[in-house]
């Protein structure tokens, strides 16, 4: 995948838009709420939030030719993904999941339930 074929997908699920990250490359947020970062101090790599640690390193687990984080992320709920190893089917499907995620965290804030 490309950055440009990255950001189009990002860029097609709603309420999502664009600015600039620190340090360089693009983030996309739903809200005010981070979904993923295109470009970072890591050539050609996507970076995405995870909820737990536990879940950042069962993907690296599970596929580390697709996830992986440096040293800069180690205590961080999140994890760098290979553009060159990702597909589009598994690019929507992150991103549907952290979007889920933000929908939970925003009706457990407002007591409610997801949508």
């Amino acid at each position: 995948m490309t950055p440009a074929a990255a950001r189009k997908i990002a860029l097609s699920f709603d309420g999502v838009r664009e600015k600039r990250a620190l340090g360089g490359g693009a983030a996309f947020h739903v809200g005010g709420d981070f979904l993923v970062q295109i470009g970072t101090r890591e050539p050609d790599t996507v970076m995405l939030r995870t909820e737990t640690l536990d879940e950042r390193d069962a993907l690296i687990e599970a596929d580390p030719a697709l996830f992986f984080i440096t040293d800069h992320f180690r205590t961080y709920k999140g994890l760098l993904v290979r553009l060159a190893a990702l597909d589009a089917k598994t690019f929507r499907a992150l991103l549907r999941q952290r979007l889920a995620a933000l929908d939970a965290q925003k009706a457990k804030k407002k007591g409610g339930k997801p949508r």
